[in-house]
């Protein structure tokens, strides 16, 4: 099929039946001039200010039809836990490195892209967001449905300290591995996550649900494929392991 003749389309939509609108889109140039032509003395003929009502309604039916094709459509991921809003980024630059990162809604992932660099001893970045377990609920690890781009990342819980109330200064962290352009579900189980404190691994009690305040993911140049660069990884899932 040729492609659309768009003052052809408009005109033909403007002066002729519904029926007539695919062979006026064909015309040749001297049939579109006599279908211009016709409208104008068609217009002519009209009293002032009257518009006929079939033209009211193909005028509003057009309206409606561009409205539609260029109304701007933002979708949001599906998971709660991924709204984008939620998330901000924490990159090495708390220490003086100069690693970025940025957090996005991408169809219905959370994207999460940047680089790793290694100036002024930096070499991770990282995004986080709070979270609080419903009252009562339990679970005994959490699962990670994403797109990745074959480098390691890992999935980061912060938990309240239990006499004082705040968060602790420690964190736990399990392995997630990708693949290039590829989608995985990894179950990590508390078991396998380990706490540490800026890199360095810490005594801790075990990890409990009930007391995670905030969940992360962090790349750093030890997990990227390169030790340093771009990346990208998209959350498609995220949810609590029964």
């Amino acid at each position: 099929m040729p492609p659309l003749d768009w003052p052809a389309w408009l005109c033909s939509f403007a002066s002729t039946p519904a029926a007539a609108f695919t062979s006026a889109a064909r015309r040749s140039p001297i049939r579109k001039a006599r279908c211009a032509a016709s409208a104008v003395r068609a217009a002519r003929r009209r009293p002032p200010g009257a518009i006929p009502q079939a033209a009211v309604r193909r005028r509003d039916l057009l309206a409606a039809a561009f409205a539609l094709v260029t109304r701007p459509v933002t979708a949001q991921p599906i998971d709660p836990l991924l709204d984008a809003a939620a998330w901000r980024i924490v990159n090495d630059g708390v220490m003086g490195g100069v690693s970025t990162a940025r957090v996005e809604a991408r169809g219905e992932a959370l994207r999460f892209s940047g680089e790793v660099r290694l100036e002024f001893n930096g070499g991770f970045a990282s995004m986080r967001r709070p979270y609080a377990p419903a009252p009562g609920q339990d679970a005994t690890g959490l699962a990670v449905t994403a797109r990745g781009d074959g480098n390691r990342y890992r999935l980061r819980v912060y938990t309240r300290d239990a006499k004082s109330g705040g968060e602790n200064a420690f964190a736990y962290s399990a392995a997630l591995d990708t693949r290039a352009s590829e989608v995985t579900r990894a179950e990590l189980r508390w078991p396998q996550f380990a706490a540490s404190f800026r890199g360095r691994p810490v005594a801790a009690p075990p990890l409990r649900f009930a007391d995670i305040v905030a969940i992360g993911v962090m790349i750093t140049k030890a997990d990227h494929r390169d030790g340093r660069g771009p990346f990208a990884l998209e959350l498609l899932r995220l949810e609590p392991l029964p």
